[in-house]
């Protein structure tokens, strides 16, 4: 078997390398760009699967590319494939595998820290004590969580291990999900609306899809629904949230703060070092400069675990599906 992998980052070097180590019977051709249409050509007779994760769009040609030189199944090393041109996947018969589930725990992990470091007001805390205020007072004194009500939109198995991380730390957890989980309810108590969850809470995790449904589901509108504490945290999808909707919030004290971890329109920024300078986009750069936001650059996902189990889930489904085996990680494109 030969497969070519793009994006090949330097954090991954070390999972692609046992993955080899355990197949030897695979060539991979391993490169550290995009797929674009320059490096297309990197594309040759032979390859059978191509093994992506880019957030970047792929070009028409480079799908179409993926046909004539004899590409069989496109596997991204991601949960999320919105990013990805499935109906002309589709069109061209290409199938497609994914890694829906890599580790619940380190997105999960990552939401409760970073609204707990909110919630507690540490932020508030550092900043006074950079000025060299060391003083108790009323802008730092803070609720505990067992007082507060914690909002979680999407129970799927990231969304179910946050529920439980704050449902065992005392906080009455509720939750909304087009499709309710009966395991889920061990954490949580459904509500029948998002309007209804965001009026109850005080902290609110996004665990859902990019979906059109789903897009900007948290708006002008909904922001109004909600309370003045409110602390929101985005760790799945930029387009779930309207960021300028968000800013004015913010602005306006209609809630507390922020915690995104994607931004819609992410792309030409995340995993490169890029000069503040020459960042032209008005809307992220308010989003980077705003004191209420606690902004990172799409690394919920980012622990060894979650990194080798991409790598590997990504690359096997490929393997196994050139096999002939049915992977469960396989998004069916003809259904």
């Amino acid at each position: 078997m030969k497969f070519i992998l793009f994006n090949a980052r330097e954090d991954e070097k070390a999972a692609i390398a046992s993955y080899q180590k355990e197949h030897p019977e695979i060539t991979l051709d391993i490169y550290s760009e995009d797929l674009t249409e320059e490096t297309m050509a990197y594309m040759k007779k032979g390859y059978e699967a191509i093994i992506v994760t880019q957030v970047v769009e792929i070009p028409e040609a480079a799908y179409r590319l993926m046909k004539e030189v004899g590409i069989k199944v496109f596997a991204a090393r991601s949960a999320g494939f919105d990013m990805y041109n499935l109906q002309l996947l589709k069109e061209l018969g290409i199938r497609f595998t994914r890694v829906p589930v890599y580790s619940p725990f380190a997105i999960s992990e990552f939401a409760f820290t970073n609204a707990m470091y909110l919630s507690r007001d540490v932020d508030l805390i550092q900043n006074n004590v950079e000025t060299g205020d060391f003083r108790l007072k009323e802008s730092i004194t803070s609720t505990e969580i067992r007082k507060k009500t914690v909002g979680i939109i999407g129970t799927g198995n990231i969304g179910r291990q946050t529920a439980q991380l704050f449902k065992n730390s005392g906080a009455n957890v509720i939750g909304y999900d087009i499709y309710p989980s009966k395991v889920a309810e061990d954490f949580l108590t459904y509500v029948s609306s998002v309007e209804e969850l965001v009026e109850q809470s005080d902290i609110i995790s996004l665990h859902v899809p990019a979906t059109k449904e789903n897009y900007h589901l948290f708006n002008k509108e909904l922001f109004e629904h909600a309370k003045k504490n409110l602390i929101l945290v985005n760790t799945a999808r930029g387009s779930l949230v309207d960021t300028t909707a968000l800013l004015d919030a913010l602005d306006n004290q209609q809630i507390r703060a922020a915690v995104i971890d994607t931004y819609e329109f992410e792309g030409p920024y995340i995993n490169k070092k890029v000069d503040l300078e020459e960042i032209t986009d008005e809307v992220f750069l308010r989003l980077l400069k705003h004191d209420r936001v606690l902004y990172s650059p799409h690394v919920a996902f980012h622990t060894h675990t979650a990194l080798e189990n991409l790598v590997h889930i990504a690359i096997d489904g490929a393997r196994r599906i050139l096999l002939g085996e049915e992977v469960e990680e396989e998004l069916k494109l003809d259904e």
